[in-house]
């Protein structure tokens, strides 16, 4: 049997686990799939229906004007044509950066409708400036497409027909998005596109997308303005009074989103240089192998004199069979520690708790996401255990918060 202060090993987990396993992002609840398109999921959001109903609403009054004999209850049909049509415009225009990724190797775990428009969720991030520029460019270039190919087959049609006025409503709409879209600010396709020639001219991913970042939150605070200034306008017109309050709040919503996303990608930027730096054997605390059995009060004597941090269950043959959690013993009050033992304020073993001491800082975050804990065993590639990883410690070099249990 190995003595107790001995790095162990466990036959029942003899290796690390891959460190190039992915976390599963899983599927919120709220998500609905529609489907797939080219192997990638697509999914919409109930608060896509919120928007359905705003254009349903405001455009039926445009469509009964535009259109000589419609009746209201087939402008409200056409307006909802027009706005399941748009819907499909963003799909588009997200599989376009789908096809640019697929191209360049990357792969799309999902395509997310929602209110204010559409996300494709890559696996990863594009290795080069012009990748990057390539992805960020494929979007609006579909919506631009799309925009020529709902104009065209408008042109033979008489002007006030029900086929002419939607494909013309569409074909201005796919214009606006890919106009709105290469603003050059984050987090817009144009964002992408200023942040992709920094990195190009800088050699930096990261001042790109500050650059970019700020770019966003310029046009943010310049929406939010306008919009201001248009509403105060439309207060003197009755008629305009709550449509304007409707188009205000939506208008308001789109520039709060510039403005918090471009902030969110700064700091997944700044996160993924940290993780990229990350060296995982800096982060591992030296331990002590005790037996389950053993007090707490014990256990703390073992720690003190060989200077460790970390506590490691271990087995009558010494294989390792727990970790055991910091926070628990620190709740222990002084008099009750004689009377608990190891294995009560331990956690057994599982592969999601194994992290291999040569993994990356993307492999340890993705086995932390798969099996959140307190502490994790790192072990060697043969086996042995390093000693223990413990949560804390792991916020603390990637600049996150962590709140001590």
């Amino acid at each position: 049997m190995s003595s107790p202060d001995a790095p162990a090993r466990s036959p029942e987990h003899p290796a690390p686990p891959d460190p190039a396993g992915r976390p599963d992002p899983g599927v919120p609840s709220r998500l609905v799939k529609l489907g797939s398109v080219l192997g990638v999921p697509i999914f919409i959001t109930p608060s896509w229906l919120l928007i359905v109903g705003f254009i349903t609403i405001s455009y039926a009054g445009f469509l009964r004007d535009q259109i000589p004999g419609a009746s209201a209850s087939g402008s409200y049909l056409l307006a909802l044509v027009f706005a399941v049509g748009l819907g499909v415009s963003v799909v588009l225009h997200e599989l376009g950066h789908t096809v640019a990724c697929r191209l360049l190797g990357l792969r799309v775990r999902r395509i997310v409708v929602f209110l204010l428009g559409g996300v494709s969720e890559l696996d990863g991030q594009a290795g080069r400036p012009r990748d990057e520029f390539a992805i960020a460019a494929a979007g609006p270039a579909v919506s631009f497409v799309l925009a020529a190919v709902c104009w065209l087959p408008s042109l033979p049609l008489a002007a006030d027909s029900a086929p002419a006025v939607l494909l013309l409503l569409l074909a201005w709409s796919n214009l606006i998005i890919a106009g709105f879209n290469v603003l050059p600010g984050l987090p817009l396709d144009g964002g992408r596109l200023v942040q992709a020639v920094i990195w190009r001219l800088s050699r930096s991913r990261l001042t790109g997308i500050r650059i970019a970042s700020w770019g966003g939150r310029g046009l943010a605070a310049l929406l939010a303005l306008a919009i201001l200034a248009a509403n105060l306008m439309l207060r003197t017109d009755p008629n305009a009074q709550l449509p304007g309050l409707a188009a205000t709040v939506l208008g308001l919503s789109v520039a709060a989103f510039l403005w918090f996303g471009a902030g969110q990608a700064v700091r997944t930027a700044e996160l993924a240089e940290r993780t990229a730096a990350l060296r995982l054997p800096d982060l591992v605390r030296p331990s002590v192998y005790l037996p389950g059995s053993m007090p707490v009060s014990e256990a703390m004597r073992h720690v003190q004199a060989a200077g460790a941090a970390g506590i490691v269950v271990i087995d009558g043959q010494g294989r390792t069979r727990a970790v055991v959690r910091e926070a628990e013993v620190r709740r222990l009050p002084e008099h009750r520690r004689p009377w608990i033992t190891l294995s009560e304020v331990s956690r057994p073993l599982e592969q999601g708790l194994i992290i291999g001491a040569g993994s990356s800082g993307d492999a340890v975050l993705a086995a932390v996401r798969r099996t959140p804990a307190s502490e994790y065993l790192v072990v060697g590639p043969d086996g042995v255990s390093r000693g223990v990883l413990a949560i804390a410690d792991l916020a603390r070099a990637l600049g996150l918060r962590y709140r001590k249990p």
